[in-house]
């Protein structure tokens, strides 16, 4: 019985656990999905890592959330009339609607 209480009183956590694991995820879709669509067409992308989805919170009503990513780009460049593939990291922070679609990207760099 005590078993059962305690699996009673615990689903609620467990429940909301996912539903946040849920829309981590979706937004880490949706960022590679701009990252690949709209902003490095045609190139090689190599994600490296996602922070966790925040509220945002300011007087602009289309961003509800934000997250930081950091990953790098295969671009070609000729070195001496050869073509060498030269990997570049960047460090965006995104920003999502409430229904965790970008609608900016902000670039920084970091060491």
């Amino acid at each position: 019985m005590r078993i059962l209480l305690l699996f009673l009183f615990s689903l609620p956590f467990i429940s909301m656990a996912q539903v946040n694991r849920s829309a981590n995820e979706l937004a880490r879709e949706n960022v590679k999905e701009y990252i690949v669509t709209t902003l490095f067409k045609d190139l090689a992308y190599i994600p490296i890592s996602y922070s966790d989805l925040k509220s945002h919170q300011q007087p602009k009503a289309d961003i509800a959330w934000s997250m930081s990513h950091q990953f790098e780009i295969i671009d070609s460049q000729f070195v001496a009339d050869k073509k060498v593939a030269v990997r570049k990291p960047y460090y965006f922070s995104f920003y999502l609607d409430k229904k965790l679609k970008v609608t900016a990207a902000e670039s920084f760099y970091r060491q």
